[in-house]
């Protein structure tokens, strides 16, 4: 899961950065004036758990239009310094909690993540598909008890599908929510690649149910494995049919606001 920032000033967008880098909440960096004539697909918001406002124009309106547009992500302003009318004003506009700077990231993830938990309508930390207990927190997640043991790009994955069980999620929304605002795929096959150790490593410890459904020409959905008319599992295939390639070990570093050129600036205006 990874949060995405929205601030003018590239010192303060560094340092509350790396304060989530530290608490374990990736967070990639976008220019403030992008925002302005683009939707939530073309800036690729869906693939987020967290939108995160800094210094921005027009905040309220920004948040208005965000909620207008049915983001799932938590949406969170920050302020400079307590104000209780812009606070009241930024939650009517839709905002879902507004945290005064300087930030401590441990806190912002635990906000985000209690946001996150509301919204899929668990007031605990963890949710039940299947065989498969999975944990909010972070941890891994286990089948009766049992803990299935994830890589990092594994687990990133694996929640950001599950969290949005029954739900087709497009292949580059998997993308994004992995590896952040990059301007190119390392291969295009490598959430395939993902997708099939995962289903495989699902199936081994379930017995064969297949969680993870690939909706082609759409993307993939989570969901509880499918019963035949005799009652029994249906299960699918896992990886034989994709080719072997090798993954990569590091991306391009997400864009930063120095990095966004002046024509994408300016159609953004």
């Amino acid at each position: 899961m990874r949060a995405l920032l929205f601030e003018t000033n590239p010192e303060t967008a560094r340092s509350i950065a790396n304060a989530m880098e530290r608490a374990k909440f990736p967070t990639d960096l976008m220019d403030p004036r992008l925002l302005h004539g683009l939707d939530q697909e073309q800036l690729g918001l869906d693939a987020y758990g967290a939108v995160i406002l800094g210094d921005i124009a027009c905040p309220i309106d920004i948040v208005a239009t965000l909620r207008q547009c049915n983001l799932k992500a938590a949406i969170i302003p920050l302020l400079p310094f307590r104000n209780a009318r812009q606070s009241a004003d930024l939650l009517a506009a839709g905002a879902d909690d507004v945290v005064v700077k300087p930030i401590n990231g441990d806190e912002m993830a635990a906000r985000i993540r209690a946001i996150l938990r509301r919204g899929f309508g668990e007031n605990k930390s963890n949710l039940q598909i299947g065989d498969l207990t999975i944990f909010l927190d972070g941890r891994d997640p286990d089948v009766k008890g049992r803990r299935l043991k994830l890589s990092h790009r594994e687990h990133s994955i694996f929640m950001h599908l599950a969290q949005q069980s029954g739900r087709v999620v497009s292949k580059e929304s998997v993308y994004n929510a992995v590896y952040g605002t990059v301007d190119m795929l390392p291969h295009d096959k490598v959430i395939d690649v993902y997708i099939c150790k995962l289903r495989k490593k699902i199936a081994d410890a379930t017995g064969g149910q297949q969680y993870i459904e690939t909706v082609y020409g759409r993307g993939y959905k989570f969901d509880l494995p499918q019963k035949t008319s005799a009652g029994r599992t249906r299960f699918g295939k896992a990886c034989e049919q994709t080719p072997a390639i090798r993954l990569p070990t590091m991306v391009k570093a997400p864009i930063s606001i120095a990095q966004i050129s002046r024509p994408q600036l300016q159609k953004a205006v």
